[in-house]
């Protein structure tokens, strides 16, 4: 594997960070801080105008047809300054949509994220656990029940749902504004915009379904890309939790000396750094393969895994090595130590990955090590 980043994923991952740190910083989370539901519109319209939103949508739909790899750097880039904006949702739900949808379906939703007018959903929480007993099924043309943790969902042009129907599995294009479903506001760790939706007996509109070619497990396909999207933005989040925490430890003395030159806050450090290097390893690999159209059901449940271990372990380092100044939350480390915490469970966390990864080996003879 050649980890050389191309020209379009260097010119992506500069003009990504050139946006966000230019937009976002302590003083705008601080202002920001009492909001609990909605997004920055603002900065979401830079984004659609830079041609970030639209990156990795087809050129026939006002995009630029980039890769998974190259576009996962808009997420890295979100990450290191904790942006509340749905991007890993819209950029998962138009890949889906652009790859599975009709041309009607398209031209409706597509056009409209890139020019920065909508955003996306994905109701995502109960399908990614193992069992799969909790995806709601079409029953006589409805759907009853519930779905928890469906982030941004208020406003969202479309929220993509998962279905049991008698073809397997399919996403229906959920519109609040057409389909009969209840909202309700949850709290989550970073204050992000979570939302319960409730349904009873909701008609489904067969235009708005959308279903893969037979023999293609569209979930698994949108659950890989899901996985590797969250541990991105995870990267990006753990990476500037580090920097700061060495900016810190070198510039505070005790004894005459910074805190950095003492053995067990250097040893703890470094143990963070391995734990970044580590994620990025394993999002590179099932990014590179997803943007090559290859299967990457263990290399993305590797990195999801990855991202709730150092999201957990750099969370903790970084408040740690801050000392009292980790828990005041008018010092910015401790919004790093939510974020962490918030993607770690997102979809799963770390016992949830390693048991799906250990039945995919029980089940495939050709993963593993061989003594």
């Amino acid at each position: 594997m050649d980890f050389e980043k191309t020209e379009t994923h260097r010119s992506i991952e500069t003009l990504s960070q050139q946006v966000f740190f230019d937009k976002v910083n302590d003083g705008y989370h601080k202002a920001n801080r009492s909001k609990t539901e909605g997004f920055d519109a603002e900065l979401w319209r830079v984004l659609a105008d830079a041609g970030l939103l639209g990156a990795i949508v087809s050129e026939d739909f006002g995009g630029s047809g980039l890769n998974f790899l190259e576009a996962s750097a808009i997420l890295k880039a979100q990450g290191t300054v904790l942006a509340r904006l749905p991007v890993w949702q819209s950029i998962v739900a138009a890949m889906t949509i652009d790859t599975f949808g009709s041309v009607a379906q398209k031209q409706w939703l597509l056009p409209e994220l890139t020019a920065g007018d909508s955003h996306f959903s994905i109701a995502l929480a109960e399908a990614a656990r193992s069992e799969m007993a909790s995806v709601l099924s079409i029953a006589d043309g409805k759907v009853s029940g519930c779905v928890n943790d469906v982030a941004f969902a208020k406003d969202a042009a479309v929220i993509l749902l998962p279905l049991e129907s008698d073809q397997g599995i399919v996403f229906y294009l959920l519109d609040l504004e057409r389909d009969a479903a209840a909202i309700e506001l949850q709290v989550t760790s970073n204050n992000e915009p979570h939302y319960q939706l409730n349904f009873h007996t909701m008609d489904i509109d067969p235009a708005r379904i959308i279903s893969a070619s037979s023999g293609l497990d569209m979930l698994e396909w949108v659950l890989q890309r899901s996985y590797v999207a969250i541990a991105t933005l995870q990267l990006g989040v753990v990476e500037e939790a580090i920097k700061r925490t060495a900016v810190y430890v070198n510039g505070r003395h005790q004894f005459n000396k910074p805190l950095a030159s003492f053995q067990a806050v250097s040893h703890r450090a470094a143990n963070g750094y391995i734990d970044y290097s580590s994620l990025q390893a394993c999002i590179w690999l099932a990014a590179y393969k997803i943007s090559d159209n290859q299967d990457a059901t263990t290399e993305s449940r590797a990195a999801k895994w990855w991202a709730c271990e150092a999201g957990h372990r750099i969370g903790h380092t970084g408040q740690h090595l801050h000392g009292g100044m980790g828990a005041d939350i008018d010092y910015p480390i401790h919004r790093y130590f939510l974020w962490a915490k918030q993607l770690e469970y997102t979809l799963g966390g770390a016992q949830e990955q390693l048991a799906q990864l250990g039945k995919n080996l029980a089940n495939n003879e050709n993963l593993g090590i061989f003594v």
